[in-house]
């Protein structure tokens, strides 16, 4: 009954009432949002904690099933624009995060162990290969240094830790100037 007419009192009450006597004070916070007069002070801490680590005001009020506006006591603990802002930065920036951990075990960390096992071996049977072996571990090895620095860079940035970003910054023009002036037709190509 409650949720078909959420704004009478009576339902809601009856529902606190109910919820508290059976030691469900979340639900009895939930139900009592309406009138946070009549919560009692765990209820009130728990209405207002659901209210901080809520995404938006339309949320919370379909949480609460509450027509019309926010009782002023629950918006008061709404989050700021730019707290929400931040905690979506940090979900963008933990993925990143991730697509590196990806990255470095499926990608980069093989690739550099399987250059260096071919460089070595082909090295110790007297190849002429292992300079082409070595030169392509290198460009890996350096393409890796720039793909881990732009993430870690945007990683930076989105949680506005701006001097570590100019920080990741430096490695990746690094290895880009040094693959820019790379000459793989030499023996030395970062001579």
């Amino acid at each position: 009954m409650a949720r078909r007419e959420p704004g009478e009192p009576a339902y809601r009450r009856a529902l606190v009432t109910t919820y508290r006597a059976a030691g469900h004070i979340d639900q009895s916070a939930r139900w009592g949002a309406a009138d946070p007069a009549s919560l009692d002070d765990r209820e009130r801490r728990i209405l207002r904690r659901r209210a901080a680590s809520s995404a938006s005001e339309e949320a919370l009020r379909a949480y609460l099933v509450l027509p019309g506006v926010l009782p002023a006591e629950v918006a008061e603990a709404l989050p700021s624009r730019a707290r929400r802002r931040r905690g979506r930065s940090e979900s963008a920036a933990q993925g990143l995060v991730q697509a590196a951990a990806i990255t470095a075990t499926l990608l980069v960390g093989p690739a550099v162990a399987i250059g260096i096992g071919i460089t070595l071996v082909q090295a110790f049977l007297g190849h002429g290969a292992a300079f082409g072996a070595a030169q392509m571990t290198a460009v890996i090895v350096l393409l890796g240094v720039a793909w881990f620095g732009v993430l870690g860079l945007l990683v930076s940035v989105l949680r506005g830790r701006w001097i570590r970003a100019v920080l990741m910054l430096v490695p990746v023009v690094v290895a880009v100037v040094v693959l820019g002036h790379a000459d793989m037709t030499t023996t030395t190509p970062f001579g």
